[in-house]
């Protein structure tokens, strides 16, 4: 007898649990909708009809209108192509690591060494050999200015801001 009062019990407190969930999800759905309003509940500004435009056109857009995106440009290298250009676009990481956007495949290289934070801010990941901006070895982070000169390895890439 007081076995099954305890699984009526336990059979109750998860029909009651999966209630409440079911209510917190509700909830949350409805106050997500009513912020992603057409405006007037949310007093934000209406929704609005989305263009998808080729990313080729963007591209072309910006270099037309000085907007180019900014880009590191392989100068030389013992395992990359010269001229190779790589560009920032939301970040850029460089290292060992084939999950790397570019891969330096030398023993002196981290397997995360440096990254590249758009729009020109270059941090080096706790490398163990360094970073070389200009010559100077990068202590953290600084800002690239078009021109400069990211030493990682053996490869040096140029900072390029317009294309």
């Amino acid at each position: 007898m007081d076995v099954q009062w305890l699984l009526l019990a336990g059979q109750l407190l998860v029909v009651v649990l999966v209630y409440v969930f079911v209510w917190r999800v509700i909830r949350g759905a409805r106050r997500d909708l009513l912020r992603a309003g057409t405006g007037a509940r949310s007093g934000g500004v209406a929704a609005q009809e989305s263009t998808i435009i080729p990313a080729a056109d963007v591209q072309a857009a910006r270099r037309s209108a000085g907007l180019a995106q900014p880009r590191l440009v392989v100068e030389s290298s013992d395992v990359l192509r010269e001229g190779i250009p790589f560009t920032v676009g939301g970040g850029l990481s460089i290292g060992r690591l084939d999950s790397n956007d570019v891969v330096l495949d030398e023993g002196v290289v981290s397997g995360r060494h440096v990254r590249i934070v758009p729009p020109s801010t270059v941090v080096d990941e706790g490398s163990t050999n360094g970073t070389l901006v200009n010559g100077q070895l990068l202590d953290g982070r600084a800002r690239l200015n078009d021109g400069d000169r990211v030493q990682v390895g053996s490869t040096v890439f140029r900072f390029e801001v317009a294309g």
